[in-house]
Protein backbone atom coordinates (compact mmCIF):
# COMPACT_ATOMS: atom_id res chain seq x y z
CA UNK A 1 0.00 0.00 0.00
CA UNK A 2 2.87 2.57 0.68
CA UNK A 3 4.68 1.43 -2.06
CA UNK A 4 1.39 2.16 -4.25
CA UNK A 5 0.57 5.48 -2.72
CA UNK A 6 4.08 6.97 -3.55
CA UNK A 7 3.80 5.66 -6.95
CA UNK A 8 0.72 7.80 -6.90
CA UNK A 9 2.42 11.16 -4.94
CA UNK A 10 4.95 10.96 -7.79
CA UNK A 11 3.10 10.65 -10.72
CA UNK A 12 0.48 13.59 -9.29
CA UNK A 13 3.48 15.48 -8.52
CA UNK A 14 5.23 15.78 -11.98
CA UNK A 15 1.40 16.11 -13.47
CA UNK A 16 0.81 19.34 -11.70
CA UNK A 17 4.38 20.30 -12.59
CA UNK A 18 3.90 19.84 -16.13
CA UNK A 19 0.31 21.88 -16.22
CA UNK A 20 2.20 24.53 -13.82
CA UNK A 21 4.59 25.20 -16.49
CA UNK A 22 2.01 25.10 -19.83
CA UNK A 23 0.00 27.33 -17.75
CA UNK A 24 2.78 29.33 -16.76
CA UNK A 25 2.99 30.71 -20.43
CA UNK A 26 -0.23 32.16 -20.86
CA UNK A 27 -0.37 35.72 -19.93
CA UNK A 28 -4.23 36.27 -20.55
CA UNK A 29 -7.60 34.24 -22.08
CA UNK A 30 -11.27 35.04 -22.59
CA UNK A 31 -13.24 32.81 -23.89
CA UNK A 32 -16.71 34.49 -23.51
CA UNK A 33 -18.38 31.24 -21.77
CA UNK A 34 -19.09 33.84 -19.35
CA UNK A 35 -20.35 37.13 -19.28
CA UNK A 36 -17.26 39.42 -19.35
CA UNK A 37 -19.01 42.66 -20.67
CA UNK A 38 -17.06 44.87 -17.26
CA UNK A 39 -13.85 43.70 -18.06
CA UNK A 40 -13.99 45.55 -21.69
CA UNK A 41 -13.29 48.59 -22.82
CA UNK A 42 -15.42 50.06 -26.14
CA UNK A 43 -13.61 52.55 -27.96
CA UNK A 44 -15.99 53.90 -30.09
CA UNK A 45 -16.13 55.51 -33.65
CA UNK A 46 -17.28 57.80 -36.26
CA UNK A 47 -20.32 54.59 -36.99
CA UNK A 48 -22.55 53.06 -35.24
CA UNK A 49 -21.09 50.31 -33.14
CA UNK A 50 -22.23 47.33 -31.58
CA UNK A 51 -20.39 45.24 -29.29
CA UNK A 52 -21.49 41.71 -27.35
CA UNK A 53 -19.00 39.75 -25.32
CA UNK A 54 -21.77 37.51 -24.03
CA UNK A 55 -23.17 36.47 -27.60
CA UNK A 56 -24.30 33.16 -28.72
CA UNK A 57 -23.86 32.50 -32.07
CA UNK A 58 -25.61 29.58 -32.72
CA UNK A 59 -28.66 31.65 -32.74
CA UNK A 60 -27.64 32.68 -36.29
CA UNK A 61 -26.62 29.17 -37.19
CA UNK A 62 -22.76 29.62 -36.93
CA UNK A 63 -20.85 26.30 -35.26
CA UNK A 64 -18.59 26.00 -32.11
CA UNK A 65 -15.45 27.61 -32.92
CA UNK A 66 -12.87 24.49 -32.96
CA UNK A 67 -10.73 25.62 -29.70
CA UNK A 68 -14.56 26.26 -27.69
CA UNK A 69 -15.07 22.32 -26.80
CA UNK A 70 -18.37 23.15 -27.99
CA UNK A 71 -19.38 25.92 -26.43
CA UNK A 72 -21.32 28.58 -29.01
CA UNK A 73 -20.40 32.23 -26.59
CA UNK A 74 -18.08 34.61 -27.95
CA UNK A 75 -17.90 38.18 -28.62
CA UNK A 76 -20.05 39.91 -31.37
CA UNK A 77 -18.79 43.23 -33.22
CA UNK A 78 -20.97 44.94 -35.72
CA UNK A 79 -20.38 48.51 -36.94
CA UNK A 80 -22.29 50.89 -39.73
CA UNK A 81 -25.54 48.96 -39.74
CA UNK A 82 -27.81 51.71 -39.22
CA UNK A 83 -25.75 54.76 -39.99
CA UNK A 84 -24.47 57.07 -36.72
CA UNK A 85 -27.71 59.00 -37.12
CA UNK A 86 -29.72 55.69 -37.31
CA UNK A 87 -30.91 56.86 -40.48
CA UNK A 88 -30.20 54.62 -43.09
CA UNK A 89 -27.36 56.32 -44.17
CA UNK A 90 -23.36 54.85 -43.64
CA UNK A 91 -20.42 56.93 -42.47
CA UNK A 92 -16.87 55.78 -43.25
CA UNK A 93 -14.99 53.91 -39.81
CA UNK A 94 -15.18 51.69 -37.24
CA UNK A 95 -14.56 51.28 -33.59
CA UNK A 96 -12.24 48.67 -31.15
CA UNK A 97 -12.29 47.16 -27.98
CA UNK A 98 -9.59 46.32 -25.63
CA UNK A 99 -10.05 44.41 -22.06
CA UNK A 100 -9.30 46.42 -19.59
CA UNK A 101 -6.38 47.38 -18.11
CA UNK A 102 -4.25 44.63 -19.99
CA UNK A 103 -0.35 45.36 -20.58
CA UNK A 104 2.06 42.89 -22.64
CA UNK A 105 5.51 43.68 -23.16
CA UNK A 106 8.70 41.41 -24.42
CA UNK A 107 7.94 39.00 -27.37
CA UNK A 108 4.31 37.45 -26.94
CA UNK A 109 1.66 35.94 -29.29
CA UNK A 110 -1.49 37.25 -29.48
CA UNK A 111 -3.82 33.71 -30.54
CA UNK A 112 -7.69 33.93 -31.21
CA UNK A 113 -10.38 32.29 -33.38
CA UNK A 114 -12.20 34.82 -35.97
CA UNK A 115 -15.59 34.00 -37.62
CA UNK A 116 -16.53 36.90 -40.74
CA UNK A 117 -20.08 37.02 -41.21
CA UNK A 118 -21.90 39.23 -43.61
CA UNK A 119 -25.07 39.43 -46.50
CA UNK A 120 -25.26 38.27 -49.39
CA UNK A 121 -27.47 39.40 -52.52
CA UNK A 122 -31.06 39.44 -52.78
CA UNK A 123 -32.36 38.20 -55.80
CA UNK A 124 -35.62 39.87 -56.15
CA UNK A 125 -36.51 37.36 -59.09
CA UNK A 126 -35.48 34.06 -57.10
CA UNK A 127 -35.08 34.78 -53.65
CA UNK A 128 -32.89 32.21 -51.85
CA UNK A 129 -31.62 31.30 -55.10
CA UNK A 130 -30.53 32.40 -58.74
CA UNK A 131 -27.27 34.76 -59.03
CA UNK A 132 -27.60 35.91 -55.26
CA UNK A 133 -26.14 35.03 -52.15
CA UNK A 134 -22.72 35.46 -50.20
CA UNK A 135 -21.12 34.28 -53.30
CA UNK A 136 -21.40 38.06 -54.65
CA UNK A 137 -22.28 40.04 -51.09
CA UNK A 138 -24.88 43.06 -51.52
CA UNK A 139 -24.28 47.11 -50.80
CA UNK A 140 -22.63 47.02 -47.19
CA UNK A 141 -21.39 43.79 -46.58
CA UNK A 142 -17.87 44.50 -47.51
CA UNK A 143 -16.14 45.42 -44.01
CA UNK A 144 -13.23 45.05 -42.10
CA UNK A 145 -12.04 42.63 -39.04
CA UNK A 146 -9.30 43.00 -37.42
CA UNK A 147 -7.41 42.26 -34.35
CA UNK A 148 -4.19 44.10 -33.05
CA UNK A 149 -1.34 44.68 -30.47
CA UNK A 150 0.45 47.52 -29.09
CA UNK A 151 -2.53 49.91 -28.36
CA UNK A 152 -3.59 51.98 -25.39
CA UNK A 153 -6.76 50.20 -25.44
CA UNK A 154 -8.50 53.76 -25.71
CA UNK A 155 -8.42 54.79 -28.66
CA UNK A 156 -10.99 53.76 -31.47
CA UNK A 157 -8.68 51.81 -34.09
CA UNK A 158 -10.23 51.68 -37.41
CA UNK A 159 -8.87 52.57 -40.54
CA UNK A 160 -7.57 56.37 -40.72
CA UNK A 161 -7.17 55.89 -37.22
CA UNK A 162 -4.76 53.83 -35.18
CA UNK A 163 -2.68 53.78 -32.25
CA UNK A 164 -1.40 50.32 -32.93
CA UNK A 165 -0.59 48.01 -34.83
CA UNK A 166 -3.50 45.55 -36.49
CA UNK A 167 -4.33 43.12 -39.37
CA UNK A 168 -7.44 43.22 -41.16
CA UNK A 169 -9.18 41.22 -43.82
CA UNK A 170 -12.64 41.32 -45.54
CA UNK A 171 -14.92 38.50 -45.79
CA UNK A 172 -16.65 39.03 -48.96
CA UNK A 173 -13.72 39.96 -50.81
CA UNK A 174 -15.17 42.81 -52.25
CA UNK A 175 -12.17 45.21 -51.91
CA UNK A 176 -9.06 45.43 -54.37
CA UNK A 177 -7.46 45.62 -50.72
CA UNK A 178 -8.81 42.57 -49.13
CA UNK A 179 -5.43 42.24 -46.71
CA UNK A 180 -4.45 45.06 -44.81
CA UNK A 181 -2.09 45.87 -42.26
CA UNK A 182 -1.91 49.13 -40.20
CA UNK A 183 0.25 51.11 -37.36
CA UNK A 184 0.25 54.22 -35.55
CA UNK A 185 2.62 55.05 -38.30
CA UNK A 186 0.21 54.39 -41.13
CA UNK A 187 -3.50 54.68 -40.51
CA UNK A 188 -4.19 54.51 -43.78
CA UNK A 189 -2.92 50.86 -44.51
CA UNK A 190 0.36 49.86 -45.72
CA UNK A 191 0.79 50.24 -49.15
CA UNK A 192 1.54 47.26 -52.09
CA UNK A 193 3.73 47.36 -54.07
CA UNK A 194 6.01 49.87 -52.01
CA UNK A 195 7.29 52.59 -54.01
CA UNK A 196 10.89 52.56 -53.62
CA UNK A 197 11.31 56.10 -55.77
CA UNK A 198 11.96 58.96 -52.65
CA UNK A 199 10.90 61.52 -55.68
CA UNK A 200 7.67 59.60 -56.72
CA UNK A 201 4.81 61.87 -54.79
CA UNK A 202 3.23 59.07 -53.49
CA UNK A 203 6.41 57.47 -51.99
CA UNK A 204 6.13 56.93 -47.95
CA UNK A 205 8.81 56.21 -46.19
CA UNK A 206 6.93 53.96 -43.71
CA UNK A 207 5.55 51.31 -46.69
CA UNK A 208 8.79 49.86 -46.39
CA UNK A 209 8.38 48.44 -43.16
CA UNK A 210 5.74 46.40 -44.20
CA UNK A 211 5.96 43.14 -46.37
CA UNK A 212 3.14 41.12 -47.60
CA UNK A 213 4.23 37.66 -48.05
CA UNK A 214 1.63 37.63 -51.10
CA UNK A 215 2.96 39.99 -52.59
CA UNK A 216 -0.67 41.44 -53.17
CA UNK A 217 -2.81 42.49 -51.19
CA UNK A 218 -6.05 41.28 -53.00
CA UNK A 219 -8.07 37.73 -52.54
CA UNK A 220 -6.91 36.67 -55.86
CA UNK A 221 -3.28 36.03 -55.06
CA UNK A 222 -2.25 32.94 -55.05
CA UNK A 223 -0.96 32.61 -50.66
CA UNK A 224 -4.65 33.53 -50.38
CA UNK A 225 -6.90 31.51 -52.69
CA UNK A 226 -4.65 28.53 -52.15
CA UNK A 227 -4.88 28.55 -48.76
CA UNK A 228 -8.17 30.03 -47.52
CA UNK A 229 -10.97 27.80 -49.78
CA UNK A 230 -14.59 28.83 -50.76
CA UNK A 231 -16.79 27.97 -47.61
CA UNK A 232 -20.36 27.51 -47.39
CA UNK A 233 -22.67 29.31 -45.36
CA UNK A 234 -24.08 27.09 -42.65
CA UNK A 235 -27.29 25.42 -43.25
CA UNK A 236 -28.60 26.52 -39.98
CA UNK A 237 -28.12 29.99 -40.73
CA UNK A 238 -29.81 29.61 -44.58
CA UNK A 239 -33.12 28.26 -42.17
CA UNK A 240 -33.30 30.69 -39.72
CA UNK A 241 -35.98 33.49 -38.70
CA UNK A 242 -35.07 36.14 -37.02
CA UNK A 243 -37.80 38.70 -36.27
CA UNK A 244 -39.46 37.37 -38.59
CA UNK A 245 -37.03 37.98 -41.61
CA UNK A 246 -35.93 34.79 -43.33
CA UNK A 247 -32.20 34.68 -43.44
CA UNK A 248 -32.15 32.25 -46.22
CA UNK A 249 -33.30 34.99 -49.01
CA UNK A 250 -29.60 36.51 -48.53
CA UNK A 251 -27.70 33.59 -46.94
CA UNK A 252 -26.99 30.50 -48.82
CA UNK A 253 -23.99 29.46 -51.36
CA UNK A 254 -20.32 29.57 -51.46
CA UNK A 255 -17.72 32.42 -50.60
CA UNK A 256 -14.80 33.01 -53.13
CA UNK A 257 -11.81 31.56 -52.63
CA UNK A 258 -8.82 33.61 -51.18
CA UNK A 259 -11.70 34.84 -48.18
CA UNK A 260 -12.21 34.48 -45.00
CA UNK A 261 -15.86 34.88 -44.70
CA UNK A 262 -18.05 31.98 -43.43
CA UNK A 263 -15.81 29.94 -41.50
CA UNK A 264 -13.58 29.54 -38.28
CA UNK A 265 -9.95 30.71 -38.67
CA UNK A 266 -6.91 30.84 -36.50
CA UNK A 267 -5.36 33.74 -36.32
CA UNK A 268 -1.80 34.68 -34.87
CA UNK A 269 -0.30 37.92 -34.13
CA UNK A 270 3.38 37.28 -33.34
CA UNK A 271 5.74 39.94 -31.88
CA UNK A 272 9.16 38.74 -31.61
CA UNK A 273 11.65 41.32 -31.27
CA UNK A 274 10.65 45.09 -33.87
CA UNK A 275 8.89 42.20 -36.11
CA UNK A 276 4.92 41.76 -35.75
CA UNK A 277 3.55 38.82 -38.11
CA UNK A 278 0.72 38.20 -38.93
CA UNK A 279 -0.35 34.52 -39.78
CA UNK A 280 -4.02 33.10 -40.47
CA UNK A 281 -4.59 29.20 -40.47
CA UNK A 282 -1.20 29.07 -39.48
CA UNK A 283 -0.12 30.61 -43.06
CA UNK A 284 2.05 33.85 -42.31
CA UNK A 285 0.23 36.94 -44.62
CA UNK A 286 1.62 39.71 -43.58
CA UNK A 287 4.88 41.49 -41.29
CA UNK A 288 5.67 44.99 -39.98
CA UNK A 289 9.02 45.91 -38.67
CA UNK A 290 8.86 48.51 -35.90
CA UNK A 291 12.53 49.55 -35.62
CA UNK A 292 12.10 52.17 -37.35
CA UNK A 293 8.56 53.39 -36.88
CA UNK A 294 8.11 57.30 -37.40
CA UNK A 295 5.10 57.52 -35.05
CA UNK A 296 5.49 55.46 -31.90
CA UNK A 297 2.82 52.93 -30.49
CA UNK A 298 -0.05 54.53 -27.81
CA UNK A 299 0.68 51.08 -25.18
CA UNK A 300 0.76 47.36 -24.41
CA UNK A 301 -2.99 46.52 -25.11
CA UNK A 302 -4.29 44.27 -27.26
CA UNK A 303 -7.47 45.08 -29.72
CA UNK A 304 -10.13 43.78 -31.58
CA UNK A 305 -12.33 45.39 -33.68
CA UNK A 306 -14.77 45.87 -36.82
CA UNK A 307 -14.92 48.59 -39.75
CA UNK A 308 -16.43 49.71 -43.05
CA UNK A 309 -14.25 50.87 -45.38
CA UNK A 310 -17.46 52.54 -47.09
CA UNK A 311 -19.75 54.35 -46.66
CA UNK A 312 -22.91 52.59 -47.51
CA UNK A 313 -24.70 50.54 -44.94
CA UNK A 314 -27.80 47.90 -46.63
CA UNK A 315 -31.35 48.65 -46.12
CA UNK A 316 -32.39 45.15 -46.35
CA UNK A 317 -33.94 43.41 -43.09
CA UNK A 318 -31.20 40.56 -42.66
CA UNK A 319 -28.60 43.22 -42.78
CA UNK A 320 -28.73 43.91 -38.78
CA UNK A 321 -29.10 40.56 -37.72
CA UNK A 322 -25.98 39.00 -40.20
CA UNK A 323 -23.16 41.71 -40.80
CA UNK A 324 -20.76 40.96 -37.80
CA UNK A 325 -17.86 39.59 -36.51
CA UNK A 326 -17.43 37.36 -33.74
CA UNK A 327 -13.82 36.97 -32.03
CA UNK A 328 -13.75 34.02 -29.32
CA UNK A 329 -10.81 31.57 -27.66
CA UNK A 330 -8.68 34.83 -27.19
CA UNK A 331 -4.92 33.77 -25.55
CA UNK A 332 -1.49 35.56 -24.74
CA UNK A 333 1.09 33.71 -24.79
CA UNK A 334 4.44 34.06 -24.04
CA UNK A 335 6.83 32.60 -27.40
CA UNK A 336 8.15 29.49 -26.41
CA UNK A 337 11.70 29.59 -24.82
CA UNK A 338 14.16 28.09 -27.62
CA UNK A 339 11.73 26.96 -29.88
CA UNK A 340 13.21 28.44 -32.69
CA UNK A 341 17.26 28.45 -34.04
CA UNK A 342 18.60 30.27 -36.18
CA UNK A 343 22.01 28.83 -36.62
CA UNK A 344 21.35 28.27 -40.36
CA UNK A 345 24.77 26.93 -40.91
CA UNK A 346 25.23 25.37 -38.18
CA UNK A 347 28.47 26.82 -36.80
CA UNK A 348 26.87 27.25 -32.99
CA UNK A 349 26.79 30.59 -33.47
CA UNK A 350 24.01 32.80 -34.68
CA UNK A 351 25.61 35.70 -36.46
CA UNK A 352 26.04 37.97 -39.90
CA UNK A 353 26.37 33.99 -41.93
CA UNK A 354 23.48 33.16 -41.33
CA UNK A 355 21.83 36.79 -41.81
CA UNK A 356 22.92 35.91 -45.49
CA UNK A 357 21.64 32.51 -45.51
CA UNK A 358 18.03 33.82 -44.70
CA UNK A 359 18.60 36.22 -47.20
CA UNK A 360 19.46 34.62 -49.98
CA UNK A 361 16.59 32.20 -50.05
CA UNK A 362 14.35 34.55 -48.83
CA UNK A 363 10.76 34.35 -49.65
CA UNK A 364 9.67 30.73 -49.35
CA UNK A 365 5.53 30.23 -48.55
CA UNK A 366 5.31 26.64 -50.24
CA UNK A 367 6.59 25.33 -46.90
CA UNK A 368 9.84 23.64 -48.71
CA UNK A 369 12.02 26.28 -46.54
CA UNK A 370 14.19 23.90 -44.05
CA UNK A 371 16.46 25.00 -41.35
CA UNK A 372 19.74 25.13 -43.73
CA UNK A 373 18.08 27.86 -46.39
CA UNK A 374 16.71 29.90 -43.46
CA UNK A 375 13.60 28.73 -41.62
CA UNK A 376 13.88 29.06 -38.27
CA UNK A 377 10.91 28.14 -36.94
CA UNK A 378 10.09 25.23 -38.43
CA UNK A 379 7.22 25.86 -40.14
CA UNK A 380 8.55 25.09 -43.75
CA UNK A 381 8.24 28.89 -44.85
CA UNK A 382 11.16 31.69 -44.75
CA UNK A 383 9.83 34.72 -43.60
CA UNK A 384 9.62 37.58 -40.98
CA UNK A 385 9.06 35.70 -38.21
CA UNK A 386 12.76 33.55 -39.33
CA UNK A 387 13.94 37.27 -39.68
CA UNK A 388 12.94 38.23 -35.89
CA UNK A 389 14.39 35.19 -34.44
CA UNK A 390 17.55 35.44 -36.05
CA UNK A 391 17.37 39.07 -34.65
CA UNK A 392 16.60 38.18 -31.21
CA UNK A 393 19.37 35.60 -31.38
CA UNK A 394 21.98 37.32 -33.12
CA UNK A 395 25.63 36.91 -30.96
CA UNK A 396 24.60 33.96 -29.43
CA UNK A 397 25.53 30.42 -29.61
CA UNK A 398 22.98 28.05 -30.34
CA UNK A 399 19.86 27.97 -28.78
CA UNK A 400 19.45 25.29 -26.03
CA UNK A 401 16.49 22.96 -26.19
CA UNK A 402 13.31 25.01 -24.33
CA UNK A 403 13.88 24.86 -20.50
CA UNK A 404 9.98 23.36 -20.37
CA UNK A 405 9.68 19.50 -20.15
CA UNK A 406 8.14 17.68 -22.98
CA UNK A 407 5.56 15.21 -22.49
CA UNK A 408 8.19 12.32 -23.05
CA UNK A 409 10.80 13.80 -20.34
CA UNK A 410 8.09 14.43 -17.84
CA UNK A 411 7.09 10.12 -18.52
CA UNK A 412 10.83 9.55 -17.88
CA UNK A 413 11.48 11.31 -14.83
CA UNK A 414 8.04 9.51 -13.24
CA UNK A 415 9.65 6.28 -14.42
CA UNK A 416 12.63 6.83 -13.14
CA UNK A 417 11.51 8.07 -10.06
CA UNK A 418 9.21 5.06 -9.49
CA UNK A 419 12.16 3.14 -10.52
CA UNK A 420 13.98 4.56 -7.28
CA UNK A 421 11.09 4.08 -5.22
CA UNK A 422 10.77 0.17 -6.18
CA UNK A 423 14.32 -0.44 -5.45
CA UNK A 424 14.76 1.03 -1.99
CA UNK A 425 11.03 -1.39 -1.11
CA UNK A 426 13.06 -4.35 -2.02
CA UNK A 427 16.46 -3.21 -0.29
Amino acid sequence: MHLRLTFRAILATLAMFAVAEAQAQILYSQNFDADDTANWTVNDGATDEYADFFFDYSTVGIPAAPNSGGSTRGMRLAANIFGPNLDGIGAFGGFSVSPTGQAFTGDYTLKFDMWINYIGLYDETNPGAGSGGVEFGAAGSTTISYGGIMSSGNVANSAGVADGIFFAATGDGGSGADYRAYSSERAVSYQWPVITDPMDPNYSEEDTHAVYLADSRNQTAALYADNFLPATVPAAQTAAVIDGDPLGDTQYGMTRAGTLGFDWHAVEIAKAGDIVTWSVDGIDLITVDTANFTTPTGGDNILFGVGDINDSVSLDPNFEHVQFTVFDNIVVEVASAGGDNADFNGDLTVDGADFLTWQRNYPVTDGSGSLATGDANGDGNIDGADLAAWQSQFGTSAPAISSVPEPATIVLAALALCGLVAAGRRS
